[in-house]
């Protein structure tokens, strides 16, 4: 009987469940026949289970049955059709039939229908059979639900032919499930002339993995999808524990499989989930009964080939397979290409590489470790007989290292050193076998050293910091030479991981000589505010070393000194000599240089240069993340982040964020986690005001502040920032303490934008003096950088003075002038937050006509970026937008000036403006979220006004707003 998983989800199968469906209102007629194709695992079975509860839940009697594969038997003649109608009348029959074939009397696979053997009574037989099963089932033949046909004795499927071709009176369905390609000619002939529904199941999408793996990480879900293929089978083996083989109950797979094993098997490599030295995890690892059973379906000889090409790894030469397999090259081949049908591997240009990994990976373990040891031998030594690469040579070496001498040890060191740029989860891998194998004695010391060094810089290249210090650790306390060549290395892991006072102690005490060393205590320095230093130690690093990586870094941090000095033509200067050298580097050169991208993109950000700037930092991800750079991919979000706020959209720059913050925490790098919240708080202020900006504050809050001062400042700025945009400012004294803006140890184009956001404080607080201090500071910053957007942002200052002062006419022209200069500087969200404070202007006094073409401009500008939330700041209406003006301190407007046909806020029942503002919303039916979302404020402080509205009117709910409003509004 069929069986399957019944309490799978089924998710992605939508569309073809509902053709599969339709097939059961068809069908009186002719027969209404449905075809499901696929690789093993896709889910065939899965829609044919899902399909026989539709049909026996609609009344309609079902017969589901599975063919078995037999290997090199025959099936049992009929065997299918008995299987699915055996408690139907027609089982009697069927049974009489599969006798008279056993015995040689009736229709087997010796005469088929129509075959015409020589049996006297084959054809004329068949067409007998036919007619007296088809009388069997007439009136309400069952709904035939066959599976895995592609294995189903020939009998049966001849007189399921006839079947589809003169099918029984009533409702007749069949949908037959069958692997790609396994389904006869001759019955495709007649599926087609019955107008069959054929689905050839495609791999699951993205959203259906998703809603498979609920909780999973984007990263983890991409690499599933890979790993996978889309395949749900390959995808239980993946994330769920597994019953295990018969004799004991060892899981799956680990409870989860380590990211860097589930990128090597998503590459298409079978071996990473065998036992190994750089996968601990997987030592446990069984393949659980679903996959054991697809590989029971291969000949002998066809799964040790498969065994001996996982042994190989994900591309392979025939000619490497035959040597591990100890089998002929003519029977290899021919082995090859019955895999290839399969879908398990397709050519690859004289080569072979693997589809679909996880089959391979399941008998890889299966073999044993003294078999895969040896068959790691073999291939190493053909690679060797052959000439190939060390590098290819070492892939295979690295798995047969127990027992080793020392000269193939330090020969697969030198191989993973070739490789720890372009493969530093490889070159770990290897390094880590060199170490586990490498024996405890005085003339293997220098190699161990060796060794451990070059493993400490490929873990941190990968992103395990914590492994990284933990492999350089014993080095730290050994000789002099050795703690200086440690000290770099852990110094880097550590100041990703914010340990600033330890890089500090760790360089300066063992290894400040190395000019690599020197560049990051420059790094430290200049995020410090110590920008005379950093230069100092710049200067004397380029003397020592004039190399291109050198270069790269020394200009990159040049850029950021000289802005922190607030030279800003000679921060250009340096940032394009940066950018002219690195688009002269090589491939390798380009991932070295890496490690100096993420100043190069502040620098960009810092000195406006978004396009230029933003183009890098995108190839830089992609290059990073091909290579497995992980240490540096959380760094370069967060720069994409701020170049997207810039100009939006907002929901990309919120991903860049939030994938910044998702793969630092996964690092431990603390030195980004605070930068990426900053970031996203700022995206979720703009996108959905005080309902989103809430979690993500309490978010950055309960995080550690940053470790440089730098950084701090931008964190500081981005809380300040999101309170004033959410309606709810600090005090001047506590935006004042946070902003910090008379540290003048770093000095940058920013601080015109915190003076602009210290003058808006003031300006709430109707303190023109203050207000107007803040202008000043913000024109010396500005005119200090030289950059557009800064004297942009002064012009909006210089509107806020002057709107405090009363100025109308000159605070509403600079206001639109600060937005023209942002907005042309590509800003948007600022662009268009410059035009809601000439907005508000005018709303103050009165000036309907300037209010709804500021408005205008805004929506524009917020709808490009996608600031949903200021957008429905912009989209107010104009008696609203005046209530809103006076609500964030405007001075109170003359009756005389508001606009004919409008009644002025009455003296009655005493609502505030903002009051009479959600009272107005709450009675054109706007429920208590839209009102949060129009108005820019928490859900809780709507339902707070409206408290205080139902009590003033001396009305009991919402529904009274209106009638209640109405003597107010003309009383």
């Amino acid at each position: 009987m069929l069986t399957s998983r019944d309490d799978d989800v089924l998710a992605g199968r939508d569309h073809e469940l509902g053709l599969l469906t339709g097939l059961l209102t068809t069908g009186h007629r002719r027969p209404a026949v449905g075809v499901l194709e696929g690789p093993p695992g896709i889910g065939k079975s899965r829609l044919l289970a899902e399909l026989r509860r539709t049909a026996a839940g609609s009344g309609r009697p079902v017969a589901p049955a599975r063919a078995r594969a037999t290997g090199d038997g025959r099936p049992a003649p009929y065997g299918l059709l008995l299987d699915a109608l055996w408690d139907t009348g027609a089982r009697s029959l069927l049974e009489a039939f599969a006798d008279q074939a056993e015995a040689g009397t009736g229709s087997g696979a010796g005469h088929g229908l129509g075959t015409g053997t020589g049996n006297a009574d084959g054809p004329e037989h068949g067409h007998r059979q036919h007619r007296q099963l088809r009388e069997a089932l007439a009136g309400a033949p069952p709904v035939l639900l066959l599976d895995d046909v592609q294995w189903a004795d020939r009998e049966s499927l001849l007189l399921l032919d006839r079947l589809i071709a003169s099918p029984p009176t009533g409702r007749f369905t069949v949908v037959l499930a069958c692997r790609s390609g396994g389904c006869p000619p001759w019955l495709t002939r007649t599926l087609a002339d019955a107008d069959a529904v054929w689905i050839e199941l495609a791999p699951l999408g993205p959203a259906a993995i998703a809603r498979l793996v609920p909780g999973a990480a984007p990263e983890r879900l991409r690499l599933l999808a890979r790993a996978s293929g889309g395949n749900p089978r390959y995808l239980r083996a993946l994330t769920e524990p597994s019953a295990g083989p018969c004799t004991g109950p060892p899981p799956e797979l680990p409870t989860e499989l380590p990211t860097d094993l589930l990128a090597g098997l998503a590459a298409g490599d079978p071996r990473v989930l065998g036992p190994q030295p750089a996968a601990p995890a997987t030592a446990d690892w069984q393949p659980g009964p679903e996959l054991r059973g697809e590989l029971a379906t291969l000949a002998e000889r066809t799964r040790t080939v498969l065994r001996a090409a996982a042994v190989a790894g994900p591309e392979f030469d025939p000619a490497l397979v035959a040597a591990v397999a100890e089998l002929p090259t003519g029977a290899v081949a021919g082995a090859l290409d019955e895999l290839a049908g399969h879908g398990l591997l397709a050519p690859a240009g004289g080569r072979h590489r693997f589809t679909r990994p996880l089959p391979a990976a399941a008998l890889y373990r299966l073999a044993g470790s003294a078999w895969r040891a040896g068959a790691h031998r073999r291939a190493a030594d053909h690679l060797d007989r052959c000439g190939a690469p060390l590098a290819e040579w070492a892939g295979q070496a690295a798995y047969a290292t127990p027992g080793a001498d020392r000269e193939l040890l330090a020969r697969l060191t030198a191989a993973a050193r070739t490789v720890l740029d372009p493969e530093p989860v490889t070159s770990a891998r290897w390094l880590r076998a060199v170490l586990a194998a490498l024996p405890e004695r005085a003339d293997c010391a220098e190699l161990r050293t060796e060794t451990t060094l070059l493993l400490g810089r490929a873990l941190t290249l990968t992103g395990r910091l914590d492994e990284a210090t933990a492999a350089l650790g014993p080095l730290l306390s050994g000789p002099a030479p050795d703690r200086e060549r440690a000290a770099g290395p852990v110094a880097l892991a550590e100041r990703l991981r914010g340990r600033t006072d330890r890089v500090y102690g760790l360089l300066e005490r063992d290894g400040g000589g190395r000019v690599r060393d020197q560049l990051q205590l420059a790094r430290l320095d200049v995020m410090n505010g110590r920008t005379e230093r950093s230069l100092h130690r710049i200067e004397a690093a380029v003397r020592r070393d004039d190399s291109a990586g050198t270069r790269l870094t020394a200009h990159g941090l040049t850029s950021l000194a000289a802005i922190g000095q607030g030279a800003v033509p000679a921060a250009r200067r340096a940032l394009d000599a940066a950018e002219r050298l690195a688009d002269s580097l090589d491939a390798r050169g380009q991932l070295r240089a890496l490690a100096a991208l993420p100043e190069l993109g502040w620098a960009g950000v810092l000195l406006e240069r978004r396009q230029r700037t933003a183009e890098r930092i995108e190839r830089g991800i992609a290059l990073a993340e091909r290579h497995q750079h992980h240490y540096v991919i959380p760094q370069l979000h967060a720069v994409r982040a701020a170049l997207l706020l810039m100009s939006g959209p907002l929901d990309a720059a919120r991903a860049a964020a939030d994938r910044a913050l998702e793969l630092a925490r996964e690092l431990g790098a603390t030195e980004t986690l605070a930068i990426a919240a900053a970031l996203r708080l700022r995206a979720l202020a703009w996108q959905g005001g005080p309902a989103a900006a809430g979690p993500a504050l309490e978010l950055l809050l309960g995080l550690p502040e940053p470790p440089t001062a730098v950084w701090r400042a931008v964190v500081r700025h981005a809380v300040v920032e999101a309170s004033v945009v959410c309606g709810q400012p600090p005090s001047a004294a506590e935006a004042a303490r946070l902003l910090n803006l008379g540290d003048g140890r770093w000095r940058d184009p920013m601080p015109a934008h915190g003076h602009d956001l210290m003058a808006a404080v003031h300006a709430a607080e109707g303190n023109t003096a203050l207000v107007a201090r803040h202008v000043e500071l913000a024109g010396r910053a500005a005119r200090s950088a030289g950059l557009p957007a800064a004297g942009a942002v002064v012009s909006l200052a210089s509107a806020r003075l002057l709107r405090v002062r009363g100025e109308q006419d000159r605070a509403t022209a600079l206001a639109r002038r600060a937005a023209d200069g942002l907005a042309a500087s590509g800003f948007v969200v600022r662009a268009g937050m410059a035009q809601l404070v000439a907005a508000e202007i005018a709303a103050e006094h009165g000036d309907r006509s300037g209010y709804e073409g500021a408005t205008d401009a805004a929506r524009r500008l917020f709808g490009r970026a996608g600031a949903h939330a200021l957008l429905a700041r912009a989209e107010l209406p104009w008696r609203a937008g005046r209530c809103a003006a006076e609500a964030r301190g405007a001075r109170t407007v003359p009756d005389a000036a508001v606009p004919p046909g409008r009644p002025a806020p009455p003296e009655g029942p005493s609502l505030s403006a903002r009051e009479h503002e959600i009272a107005d919303l709450t009675a054109q039916g706007l429920t208590n979220q839209a009102i949060a979302a129009r108005l820019f404020l928490s859900v809780r402080t709507v339902e707070s006004h409206l408290t205080s509205v139902y009590r003033k009117l001396g009305i009991s709910g919402r529904a009274a707003v209106a009638r209640a409003l109405d003597p107010v509004r003309h009383g």
